[in-house]
């Protein structure tokens, strides 16, 4: 009954975040003093006088008009706080400090924490699990999707463009995908090689329908969220499956995977207390990313630890 009524709670706060990140809403560009400064930038700047942008920016891809976007933003967005008015998104981001060109540092650099704690497991995973166990293979896969993962959550918080939002919404699906896949093989061990198969099969089909709706149907970020959310649950389903099976062979530390699922939804939970950045640097996604780093590691942990023992 309590594992019962942890699920519960783990699936009604990982819907209420949804819910309630689906209601946000940018309102900053919508702004009439933001478009008469902006339509003043483009003129002054761009039309009459192209005055060429310092080097940095230009490596990392800004433009006039969107140099003159992030003025304005930055403006607008000091003068609401001396006269204390509220702070409004543009482009649905808030309006961050930008640092060598990188438009979101913090959740740059929680990025980049986040794939060291995959790519620092490769060693271990090599020096740890005997070359014959299957889980091996698999947790080095699960390291390269890590890396790969992050890898464009980092150059999509550097600059947003629609590649690299596509990049990262498509890789972080996989990764969503990869951890729901990893109980459920353990779960499947014992079931001829056929019906292991068929289920990676059924995975990449899934995982391929997925990114081609997206792609050359329709982009939809509720649809994106929504299937992300679902597979994330079954993984949540999947491990607490396996902590109950593992508990029953012996296995001291079973119940590790449901405390991290429940630490991963909460921190994913913070989405939902959406809020202007503080210092202009920190919001709640980037707080989301700064409390995986941590998880990670921990997962990591309890994955060698575990199937370094046993035969998956």
């Amino acid at each position: 009954m309590k594992l019962l009524n942890l699920v519960k709670f783990i699936y009604f706060a990982v819907f209420i975040s949804i819910s309630l990140l689906n209601v946000q809403a940018s309102s900053g560009d919508r702004q009439p003093i933001f478009r008469d400064c902006l339509e003043r930038c483009k003129f002054e700047k761009c039309e009459n006088n192209k005055t060429p942008l310092p080097v940095i920016l230009r490596l990392t891809f800004w433009n006039c008009e969107s140099n003159c976007k992030y003025t304005c933003q930055r403006q607008i967005t000091i003068d609401a706080r001396k006269n204390g008015q509220e702070i409004h998104q543009y482009y649905g981001k808030w309006p961050f400090i930008r640092l060598f060109g990188v438009q979101e540092p913090a959740s740059v650099l929680f990025s980049v924490l986040n794939g060291y704690a995959h790519f620092i497991n490769w060693k271990t995973i090599n020096d740890s699990i005997h070359p014959l166990n299957p889980s091996r293979l698999l947790l080095k896969a699960y390291v390269i999707i890590g890396c790969w993962t992050w890898f464009w959550s980092s150059v999509f918080h550097c600059r947003d463009f629609i590649f690299t939002e596509r990049m990262d919404y498509f890789s972080a699906g996989f990764s969503v995908l990869f951890m729901f896949s990893i109980p459920t093989l353990y779960l499947m061990r014992n079931s001829p090689k056929y019906v292991t198969r068929l289920f990676i099969v059924l995975i990449g089909v899934c995982y391929v329908s997925h990114v081609y709706y997206l792609q050359f149907v329709r982009f939809s970020y509720t649809y994106n969220m929504a299937a992300n959310a679902i597979v994330g649950l079954l993984a949540n389903v999947s491990w607490i499956v396996c902590a109950i099976q593992l508990s029953r062979t012996g296995t001291k530390d079973y119940y590790v995977p449901i405390l991290l699922i429940f630490a991963t939804d909460l921190a994913f939970s913070l989405e939902a207390f959406d809020f202007p950045p503080l210092f202009d640097v920190l919001d709640a996604h980037s707080l989301w990313h700064a409390a995986t780093f941590p998880i990670s590691i921990l997962w990591y942990r309890w994955l060698i630890g575990t199937f370094s023992k046993r035969l998956f």
